[in-house]
């Protein structure tokens, strides 16, 4: 009206702005709205095309659908490559937590020059990061580390994650937390025994382990924005060149079912069994569906480990995705077929059924899949360390008292263009053949060959008879020099050699000497004597014990040498070139000894898996040796320890 104020005029124009401003907003709410509601008839949706490795990180290429494409997004790499080992703990004041922050590396242009490359084959118009529009983290609620927050923004390379401890306030928690304020607070911490006793034990014995693990089980849910529409995709933190990926985590994109595949045979191998499908669409083509074998040979004292995440024990499981002596078998073996060429099916899913027998017992964590998809991991969670150990005792006994209770259905991705699956549930394990029915330990197996041995009065490469009637089982064995005995721990531990030369492993040692044993080492010299000692009680303790070795006594009347050159080893555990276990502070004995595995003391009057001699030479280092008195040795041209069975 006329009669209307300028202040009035001005109070309605700044309310008809605050409309506008919240329409606009509005407006603005709803086409968001749309735009990630959009149907897959509104706009092209992402279709999975490639995962590749790329430096050690695992990358996932998507088409976006665009019609002047292809056009490829990659998502983000999510990948730590940098070492945790000099992380440390820090203290926030606000919250009062403890915390961890991790660098994850989001996007490289290094990494996308090499995926461009990559994906030539697919004549790509561009090729690019995704862009993402929001990312979360979880972790598994049982983790005793927590996710408490992923610090990043789009334009960045790198992003932070930062974890820290669950709300219980261990003596070591409140310790660490103790000294990290003294610190900050210029407070001399020599006041205190915390850093000596409690932080230098957490962080450098714990925080790397328990990082490495918590990461493992760090889930990240991210929304990415492509042709006008939102699309949610799950993934993992990974870390570089240990990336094992949940089999299934990222398999939730579609592709077709495959047409052109009809399955051919099942493949018996001498440890391990694999589905053969045909192509169609190529003539004389194979594939072989991802084998799920468990490598045995791999299973040692390190695959029992500790996740400091769930503190809780585990047995670690290596599975065989595929290998290039298994495809040469099934080629063998499809000779009648005339293949031209024979390759491997990539796995995509594994539908697993546990029984409730083993889940009762053991927690079954997720497959993991390397990057590379030739190799998987599985992990048995245990209630403690002697349970995890008695569960590789009983696997290694016997693989199938354990793989009978898991079984599979696999999804494989074929051309990364199909998907083929299973048709029924299957189960596959590598095991050693069966030896007999009666065969049910290793000690029972070595009595099966002892009786074979007696009744035919001949010994075998296995077993050696005495004149006396006694059988004995060789252990160790070098004859010829071909195989070498510089080996590494794990070598030691599961065993190495041929029919010739030979150490059977210090697990089967371990388990062939429980209780006592006699022990019987004969040695031939140059001049083609041959000497030999007995020990009565020898025994070798288990992987905890760092298969330490005793006896009780040398049995000189079986012997033909009077002086106990194994003296020095007794009560001692095992050592070699990687691992030292010897009283020698300064040096090890291994590495000076020709890096050979032994009961080193300080060091040895006994060298038998030392270095092989091409003549008699008792004053080279590392030779094998025999003491006859404290200071007078004897050069070995052959020698074998054995076991009484």
């Amino acid at each position: 009206t006329n009669t209307t104020t300028k202040g009035e005029l001005d109070s309605m124009q700044l309310f008809q702005l605050r409309v506008s401003a919240a329409l606009a907003l509005l407006l603005c709410s709803l086409a968001a709205g749309q735009v990630s509601q959009c149907a897959p008839a509104d706009s092209p949706r992402l279709r999975f095309v490639a995962q590749l490795s790329v430096n050690g990180c695992a990358l996932f290429v998507h088409d976006t659908g665009a019609s002047d494409g292809p056009h490829l997004a990659v998502e983000p790499l999510m990948c730590v490559t940098d070492s945790l080992r000099g992380i440390v703990p820090r203290f926030d004041f606000i919250t009062q937590q403890l915390y961890f922050s991790v660098p994850v590396l989001m996007k490289d242009s290094g990494m996308l020059a090499e995926a461009q490359r990559q994906l030539q084959h697919l004549s790509p118009r561009s090729v690019s990061f995704a862009t993402v529009t929001n990312i979360s983290v979880s972790a598994d609620t049982r983790s005793s580390v927590r996710v408490l927050g992923f610090l990043w923004t789009p334009d960045e390379s790198v992003a932070t994650l930062r974890l820290g401890f669950a709300e219980k306030n261990t003596y070591e928690t409140l310790k660490l937390r103790e000294n990290i304020i003294l610190r900050l607070l210029n407070i001399d911490p020599m006041r205190t025994l915390l850093i000596q006793s409690t932080e230098t034990q957490i962080v450098e014995k714990k925080n790397e382990s328990s990082i490495i693990e918590t990461l493992k089980n760090v889930k990240l849910s991210a929304t990415l924005l492509s042709n006008s529409c939102f699309h949610d995709i799950q993934s993992r933190i990974m870390l570089q060149n240990d990336s094992f990926i949940e089999v299934g985590l990222y398999r939730k994109k579609f592709l077709p079912a495959c047409r052109q595949l009809r399955f051919s045979r099942y493949v018996k191998l001498e440890n391990c069994s694999a589905q053969v499908h045909q192509n169609l669409n190529i003539k004389g083509h194979f594939l072989i569906e991802p084998l799920l074998c468990h490598n045995i040979s791999s299973l040692s004292s390190e695959s029992v480990r500790y996740d400091y995440s769930r503190d809780m024990h585990y047995l670690k499981l290596d599975l065989v995705l595929q290998d290039e002596a298994t495809r040469d078998a099934v080629r063998t073996q499809l000779a009648d077929l005339s293949p031209r060429s024979v390759d491997f099916m990539r796995l995509w899913t594994a539908e697993r059924s546990v029984s409730s027998s083993l889940s009762a017992r053991f927690e079954v964590g997720p497959l993991m899949a390397s990057a590379d998809w030739r190799s998987a991991q599985l992990r048995l969670l245990c209630g403690n360390w002697t349970e995890c150990r008695d569960l590789r005792t009983a696997v290694l006994a016997e693989p199938a008292d354990l793989w009978r209770h898991v079984q599979w259905r696999v999804t494989s991705l074929v051309a990364k263009q199909c998907l083929s699956k299973s048709s029924q549930m299957a189960s596959s394990w590598r095991m050693k053949p069966p030896v007999s029915d009666s065969c049910y330990s290793l000690k029972s197996c070595a009595r099966l060959q002892c009786a074979s041995a007696q009744r035919t009065a001949n010994s075998s490469s296995a077993v050696q008879l005495q004149p006396d009637g006694r059988c004995f089982l060789k252990f160790q064995q070098r004859l010829t020099g071909r195989v070498s005995f510089q080996r590494n721990w794990t070598e030691y531990e599961t065993g190495f050699g041929d029919g010739t030369d030979f150490w059977i492993g210090l697990s089967a040692i371990h388990s062939l000497s429980q209780g006592g044993a006699t022990l019987r080492v004969e040695m031939k010299l140059w001049n083609g004597s041959e000497l030999h000692a007995e020990y009565a009680g020898f025994q070798v303790g288990d992987a905890s014990t760092g298969y330490r070795m005793t006896y009780r006594e040398m049995l000189r009347d079986r012997s033909s040498v009077s002086w106990d050159a194994l003296q020095l080893s007794k009560g001692m555990r095992f050592s070699t070139m990687d691992r030292d276990n010897d009283v020698w502070d300064a040096q090890s004995c291994s590495n000076t000894l020709g890096n050979a595995g032994w009961w080193f003391h300080y060091c040895r009057h006994f060298n038998p898996n030392g270095l092989y001699p091409s003549q008699e030479k008792v004053d080279i280092i590392g030779n094998m040796v025999w003491y006859i008195s404290y200071s007078k040795k004897l050069s070995l041209r052959e020698v074998r320890l054995m076991l009484q069975i």
